[in-house]
């Protein structure tokens, strides 16, 4: 009987057992077809939301295009050429549009031009010397009627976009050292009549040589922080900033790109605001004319380009050459340079076939552009000049 009795109460047991993993079951089961749904759903929204945004960016190429036709026409009616800020040179107009204010970094020149009925008085030049060579990045911002505009538009049209307040610092004053009286003692004035019947007062001054790497040395703290954080040469980024900007904060292109590092909103944008934040974002003017922000989104493309695309290539120079020739002209072309295709599998087996010498002089024989083989060799050779800045 107490045999009979212990197997009856074990089969009780086993019984009740199965019966409660029933509704458990059944539970997981519906579990399962709620979390397809879930992923369903957010598979989903994550291609309207990348729809959202690629229509933003179109929009926002539309705006920048706008607003720069609009810009130069109002240029037109006072000066013969309108001149507007590049990737390295900053150009600077009064609230009228009949002073204009020029440094380029590259040819390491200031250049203040006055439009007036006369002659204007050295001292008047000298006040725009000495006030130009003060203008924070944040006051020369608000200033630049263009910017204003395409900021105040994306604000009203982008959702998926990032903003930024532009630092209070100065865009040029440690290149300009002497004082004022001295500049323009050593500078060139001329007067000439333009087309439109007005007076161009024109003053051009030599800023002495090297002076760019004073502009380094005051990102250096980001810099290093940056290549630690990536484990890049701090080289390497150094050299991208030259070449691209010349140091020049307010570097423009109209493509558009923004600042130091020349950051294309849709391509390097998108993929690092992914890398770093989880969903691609649109990234505003001001957000890319603030410097950190800037050398963060270049550094990490710059990481992603040599750790990600091209991390199959063995050799960290040939590596290194192919993410420097990607930073300017995209992956697929470097690729294409290698193996006559698109295909980075295929390009990173043809590398690791040949030594870096090799590398580097396909692609400087291969690249599609002439920009791309010339943008190869200066930040190579150059990262020898920041190697132990």
């Amino acid at each position: 009987m107490r045999g009979s009795f212990v197997w009856g109460a074990l089969w009780a047991s086993i019984l009740i057992f199965l019966l409660s993993l029933a509704p458990s079951q059944e539970s997981f089961d519906e579990y399962i077809r709620r979390e397809l749904g879930g992923f369903k759903r957010e598979k989903e929204e994550y291609r309207k939301y990348l729809e959202e945004v690629n229509k933003e960016f179109e929009e926002y190429k539309r705006i920048v295009r706008e607003e720069f036709k609009r810009f130069k026409k109002e240029l037109g009616a006072y000066w013969d050429e309108p001149e507007v800020s590049t990737r390295k040179k900053w150009v600077q107009y009064s609230d009228d549009l009949k002073v204009k204010r020029v440094f380029d970094f590259e040819k390491e020149e200031l250049r203040i031009e006055i439009i007036a009925k006369d002659k204007v008085s050295l001292k008047t030049i000298k006040r725009h010397i000495d006030s130009f060579a003060k203008e924070t990045m944040r006051d020369a911002f608000v200033k630049d009627r263009f910017l204003k505009r395409v900021e105040r538009r994306l604000r009203i049209k982008s959702k998926h976009i990032r903003f930024s307040k532009v630092p209070d610092r100065p865009v040029i004053g440690s290149l300009i050292q002497e004082d004022p009286s001295e500049l323009l003692k050593r500078g060139n004035f001329t007067t000439v009549k333009n087309s439109k019947g007005y007076t161009v007062n024109r003053f051009k001054v030599k800023i002495p040589p090297k002076r760019i790497l004073k502009k380094a040395k005051e990102l250096k703290p980001i810099v290093r922080r940056e290549s630690s954080k990536w484990n890049l040469p701090q080289e390497l980024i150094f050299a991208v900033i030259h070449t691209e900007s010349y140091f020049n904060p307010f570097a423009t292109s109209y493509v558009p790109a923004y600042g130091l590092m020349q950051i294309v909103p849709r391509y390097a944008g998108r993929e690092v605001s992914k890398f770093l934040w989880g969903r691609p974002v649109l990234l505003s003017p001001s957000y890319l004319y603030n410097p950190e922000n800037n050398i963060v989104i270049g550094s990490a493309y710059l990481y992603l380009l040599y750790s990600k695309y091209f991390s199959g290539v063995r050799d960290p120079q040939s590596r290194l050459y192919m993410s420097i020739a990607a930073y300017n002209t995209g992956p697929g072309n470097v690729a294409r340079a290698l193996t006559g295709t698109r295909n980075l599998e295929k390009a990173k087996r043809v590398a690791n076939s040949l030594n870096p010498r090799d590398v580097y002089r396909i692609l400087l024989r291969n690249l599609p552009y002439a920009e791309t083989r010339d943008y190869l060799r200066k930040v190579s050779s150059r990262m020898t000049v920041y190697k132990n800045l």
